[in-house]
């Protein structure tokens, strides 16, 4: 017995807890929605899990959530949902199985436990996003703010006390309290509660979705409640809930709703909610700088209203502003979070005088009139119904404006002169509104009255009803009802106008249809000659539509039988014109040889008598074409050859013999016979002339290859020596701890190596040198000492890193200047240095250098490195200086084996020779010898200090190049050297830039788009209405293109990259020219800082004058005591005297004089050789002079002003 009572407990509990967990409804899913192709992207094993899964299973949960999912019928799935899922499994060829539960929590442990494959979720923030995988939602979604119309103008805030009606899934109350502090939110189970609870009063605000509330407000509270608010428009809306561990149905389903265009997606919103349009908030106004700023700084506007003029303005029992207006300024305050405040006024005088007072901002509703546009300014009608008249509803009224003896119209009305024109008979009786126009009307004051049919209907409806009725339209003009804003608030103006052009034509006909009124009440008399009525007009309908329908026929038949003849005649007039255009020869044959037509290519061709060939068949042998007609009586005759015959031929055009390709296209007639031929032929003499030279200009270009192929074998090891003294400086400089003067040093040494190795790939890719096969030297005077310590410097880190002794010796009795290409001869030593560096273990390597005198100015170079390394054995010093060769300690180091021949062909080159002596085990000696001359340091010429003055001074500049980087470059090179800077894209912008502004020069790329440097160039030098230099630029350093840039009108062209030095040295040249034409104030300016002296007598012009005055004279006393002391030979004298004229030049800010003088005075000190003294001394005294006649100039033209 208690076994069985034991039994039977289990049994119920089993059986109560199967009824507790019901089992979710199996439910038909019902869409109206067609099905459409998709264009989407899955792999192989995506549609193999598809094939093999077959159905997917998804969860839906109560209570029902329209318009997303709504159970019209117990068994039915329908709503947006059911439209996107029946969507994804028809596009995926999948079964759907949709089950029903009872609630969230239930739906989701269905999922959990594998009873569906995806969850319908319609929740904004209550699912915990790590817990399960969401796609991306099916159709957008907000959350909106939603209150009764009647508090829709009020300024919507945080206040307290207030109550929010929210679903039970819905937003948390974190989200509340974060919003709204003091609001106290309250759940309700389904969403047609919790708004009803709104609009009854029961709470102030119902915060949820806005595609929900936007379906229920037009179903069941369209004159209750309204969205007041938009709280948010980021990614929200109802989406599908997955498994965590589920991952190919998630892409899937993701996959394909990115595919759903957004037509059809707009089509499904609209299909279930005309009022939920969210696409029109997905993007905020497009507002200018200064309209948002208007628009943050006025949140508030207040907007004039007449309380009479309905249906647009109106207050109701609770003095809150309702109508269309109202309507329209709702939908712009969601777009622009404006608070509208409505002001009243009972006329219209009022109302424009309230806001030309400033007690209102616009007018909500006002019809446009030129008169009443000259007081304020209208933006855009937002709605356009027509005048009517008005008058009493009776047998004996008026019909028209004919029968109307007085009128009641309102003040400024764009009817009234068009009345007073056309109908002078009628008296206008102004009315303050219209609403008071029609009460004179009921009161026979007036026989009627105007207003637009919307607000006429509306007023008949619910005021006059049986009382007045409209009789017709007046005019063919309608009433444009716009807003009406002050002139001097143009933000609030433009802000509206974009406002109410984003509303679309549909949201502005609900708003129309929802407070139009009942038409007006017809005459009895109708039902009595209605039939009649009908029957004649049934008869004149139908006689019209038959000469309506006629007339349109004949017109048709005669517009298609013009654009036919049109047609052929243009067809006719393209293929003549086809014809005669085309630049190859062109003739239709026969088949009998005689030709039908020709064109004109084919007339040029043939220098013979035209007269002579027209009388000519091809079957002739006198024509030049005889030899084609054999070859086409062939084709004849082959039936299946080939429908294009290409044949080589020699003719005779009657001048010289040619090679033509002749092709020929038969043509067939009604039979299907070939009754003649299309041909056409190609002169390729020239081509043929022109294989020939390919065949020479191939052997040259294959020499050309060799040459280059040499050439770049060579630098490639002179590049490689620059870098790797780069890598270990940088190294040193970067692993040292602490950051010190040596650093500074070695970075130097770096820049230095860099641009060494820019040199070196600059001549790589001169293609005019590699074609060529020869390298050429470019000698110069160079300063003796600026030629062994820069290559020392750069392989000092090298020796470091292997603890060698680097150091160099230099004879100081060497002369100042000797001519040599320094960076040839820097080549050498970096390649000895290099080897030297190399082979050596430990110990030293020592540089030498000196100068053996000859007669003249000749001298020998003699360059020597030594060092303590492995050294060479004999047997491989008589090819250590052939290329490729390396002697056996050279097999073991990495390299190719070219230093030691670069430098054998460079000494060659520079007419030198070079000798190795070596012991191997005990070091190496190379010693090298070069022919050269040299000379005395020479100063600075009269025209060097006036250029070097002259570079104070900053140019102004144009910069024209397509590339934003090279232009960048260009730029800042520019500025570094104190030059002012404009710039341009192409060459089409520098000529408009160039025709507004004054440029000394214009620096131009030569490959630009829309313009190039060469056209840029000649429409310059064209217009010529002024100087102006100009430099080319470009990256094809060949000969010839050069001189084409120069033919063009350039002063010169100049190969990338620049350097800074050869860029100021290259403005040097623009300098001297721009000064010589400036101003002589502007001389005097270019060698003393006239600033710095305006500053040091405080604007003061005779102070000014007179300083300089006092400076010119003791300067002319200098310059004779100066000459007296150089013929008495007193060097200690002439060094005092040029030390005075250098204190003057410092007080004026002569820099450039300042330091000759100061150099010839340290000269003077320590010279012996006073006859070079005495040049030198001329020279500087030339300075002073200029100086002082600047002085003069300066003064006289001051004084002349």
């Amino acid at each position: 017995m208690p076994k069985l009572w034991i039994l039977g407990c289990v049994v119920f509990c089993l059986f109560c807890g199967a009824v507790r967990a019901e089992s979710p409804q199996l439910m038909k899913v019902f869409s109206r929605e067609a099905p459409i192709q998709l264009e989407f992207e899955l792999n192989d094993k995506d549609w193999r899990w598809l094939g093999k899964k077959q159905e997917i299973k998804v969860a839906v949960y109560d209570p029902k959530n329209p318009p997303f999912a709504l159970l019209l019928e117990p068994d039915i799935f329908e709503g947006i949902a059911a439209d996107y899922t029946l969507l994804i499994a028809h596009s995926l060829g999948v079964r759907v199985k949709v089950l029903r539960y009872p609630d969230r929590d239930a739906a989701i442990d269905g999922l959990n436990q594998g009873q569906v494959d995806m969850l319908i979720d319609y929740a904004n923030d209550i699912t915990d996003e790590t817990d399960f995988k969401a796609s991306v939602p099916f159709t957008p979604d907000a959350i909106a703010l939603v209150s009764r119309e009647e508090v829709l103008t009020q300024n919507l805030k945080k206040p307290q006390n207030i109550r929010i009606a929210l679903l039970n899934d819905s937003l948390s109350d974190e989200w509340v309290a974060k919003y709204y502090p003091q609001a106290k939110a309250v759940r309700y189970a389904s969403p047609a509660t919790a708004l009803s609870s709104v609009a009854f009063g029961n709470n102030d605000y119902f915060i949820g979705s806005f595609a929900m509330v936007s379906y229920l407000i037009e179903r069941n509270y369209d004159n209750l409640l309204s969205v007041a608010k938009i709280l948010s428009t980021e990614e929200t809306g109802p989406h599908f809930l997955f498994r965590t561990d589920e991952t190919v149905l998630p892409h899937i389903v993701n996959t394909v709703l990115a595919a759903i265009p957004t037509a059809q997606r707009k089509a499904i919103s609209h299909h279930w909610s005309s009022g939920s349009d969210l696409w029109q908030f997905q993007s905020r106004l497009a507002l200018t700088e200064r309209e948002q700023r208007w628009l943050d700084q006025n949140r508030e506007v207040h907007v004039v209203i007449n309380p009479l003029y309905a249906p647009f303005t109106m207050l109701d029992a609770n003095g809150q502003f309702y109508g269309i207006s109202a309507d329209v300024l709702r939908l712009i305050h969601l777009r622009t979070g404006i608070h509208f405040k409505a002001v009243e006024a009972d006329s219209v005088a009022e109302m424009f005088q309230k806001v030309s007072q400033n007690e209102g901002d616009l007018i909500a509703a006002m019809s446009y009139s030129d008169e009443r546009d000259k007081q304020l300014i209208f933006t855009r009608p937002y709605i356009q119904p027509p005048f009517v008249l008005i008058v009493k509803n009776s047998t004996t009224a008026p019909k028209g404006l004919s029968d109307v003896k007085s009128l009641a119209i309102t003040p400024g009305n764009s009817l009234w002169e068009w009345i007073k024109k056309e109908y002078p008979h009628i008296k206008l009786v102004k009315a303050e509104n219209a609403s008071l126009a029609m009460q004179w009307v009921k009161e026979k004051k007036v026989d009627g009255a105007v207003h637009n049919l919307i607000g006429a209907n509306y007023m008949i409806d619910y005021y006059f009803r049986h009382e007045l009725k409209i009789a017709t339209r007046i005019g063919d003009n309608l009433s444009h009802i716009s807003f009406a804003v002050q002139r001097d608030e143009p933000e609030l103006y433009s802000i509206l106008n974009k406002a109410l052009a984003d509303i679309s034509p549909r949201d502005i006909s609900m708003i129309a249809y929802k407070w139009q009124g009942t038409p007006p009440v017809k005459l009895n008399t109708w039902t009595v000659y209605r039939r009649e009525f009908y029957w004649l007009a049934g008869i004149f309908v139908a006689l019209v539509l038959i000469s309506l329908s006629w007339n349109y026929y004949l017109r048709k038949k005669m517009s298609t039988r013009k654009k036919a003849q049109l047609k052929l005649k243009e067809q006719v007039e393209f293929r003549e014109t086809l014809f005669n255009s085309m630049l190859v020869p062109v003739y239709v044959v026969d088949r009998d040889g005689n030709i039908l037509s020709r064109n004109q290519a084919w007339e040029d061709f043939f220098k013979l008598d035209k007269k002579h060939l027209d009388t000519l068949a091809l079957t002739s042998s006198l024509h030049p074409l005889a030899i084609v007609y054999s070859t086409l009586k062939e084709m004849l005759n082959d039936t299946y050859g080939s429908p294009l015959l290409r044949h080589r031929y020699t003719i005779k055009n009657g001048d010289e013999m040619s090679v033509i390709i002749h092709q020929a296209v038969p043509y067939m007639g009604i039979n299907g016979e070939i009754v003649g031929f299309i041909c056409s032929w190609q002169d390729i003499t020239e081509h043929e002339a022109l294989l020939l030279e390919l065949s020479s200009a191939r052997e040259r270009a294959e020499q050309a290859s060799r040459a280059k192929s040499t050439f770049l074998a060579t630098m490639s090891h002179e590049i490689r020596t620059p870098i790797s003294a780069i890598i270990g400086l940088l190294e040193l400089t970067v692993t040292n701890k602490t950051f010190t003067k040596n650093d500074m040093e070695a970075v130097q040494v770096a820049y230095e190596s860099a641009k060494s190795l820019m040199d070196l790939i600059g001549e790589i890719l001169d293609m005019a040198k590699i074609e060529s096969g020869e390298l050429e030297l470019a000698p110069k005077w160079t300063d003796f000492d600026e030629l062994v310590q820069p290559i020392v410097r750069v392989f000092e880190g090298l020796a470091r890193q292997k603890n060698l002794t680097l150091s160099s010796h230099i004879d100081v009795r060497h002369p100042d200047e000797i001519f040599i290409d320094p960076m040839r001869l820097h080549q050498v030593l970096s390649n000895l240095i290099s080897n030297a560096i190399k082979f050596t273990e430990q110990g030293s390597i020592e540089i030498g250098m000196k100068c053996l005198r000859k007669k003249d100015q000749h001298m020998i170079l003699e360059l020597v490195v030594s060092d303590t390394g492995v050294g060479i054995a004999k047997e491989d010093q008589g090819q250590i200086f052939t290329p490729y060769k390396q002697s056996d300690a050279g097999k073991m180091q990495v390299g190719t084996g070219l230093g030691l021949a670069i430098c054998m062909q460079l000494v060659k080159m520079m007419g030198g020779v070079i000798t190795l002596s070596s012991e191997q085990g005990k070091g190496t000696h190379i010693t090298v010898h070069l022919p050269v001359e040299h000379r005395q340091f020479q100063p600075v010429s009269v025209e060097s200090v006036i250029a070097i003055a002259d570079r104070m001074q900053p140019l102004s500049i144009l910069a024209v190049d397509d590339h934003p980087a090279n232009r960048l470059l260009l730029k800042s090179q520019l500025t570094r050297l104190g030059h002012f800077v404009m710039e341009a894209e192409n060459g089409e912008q520098a000529l408009q830039l160039w025709r507004k502004h004054d440029f000394d020069l214009v620096i131009t790329d030569c490959n630009m788009p829309v313009m190039d440097g060469m056209t840029l160039t000649q429409l310059l030098r064209q217009e010529g209405n002024r100087p102006v230099t100009i430099f080319g630029l470009t990256a094809n350093a060949q000969a010839e293109e050069r001189a084409r840039y120069l033919a063009a009108g350039m002063d010169d062209c100049l190969f990338k990259p620049l350097q800074l030095a050869q860029l100021e040295t290259l403005l040097n040249t623009v300098f001297r020219h721009v000064v010589q034409n400036k101003p002589v104030q502007k001389q005097l300016a270019s060698l003393v800082d006239l600033g710095a002296l305006r500053h040091l007598v405080n604007d003061n012009t005779e102070l000014l004058h007179q300083l300089l005055l006092t400076t010119h004279n003791e300067n002319m006393k200098d310059i004779q005591q100066a000459r007296l002391l150089i013929e008495k030979q007193d060097n200690a004298g002439l060094a005092h005297c040029f030390h005075r004229m250098a204190g003057a030049a410092q007080i004026l800010g002569a820099s450039g004089v300042e330091r000759h003088c100061r150099e010839l005075e340290n000269y003077a000190e320590n010279t012996a050789d006073f006859e070079l003294l005495c040049q030198r001394s001329s020279q500087v005294l030339e300075l002073v002079m200029q100086l002082n006649n600047a002085i003069e100039d300066f003064i006289a033209h001051g004084k002349a002003d």
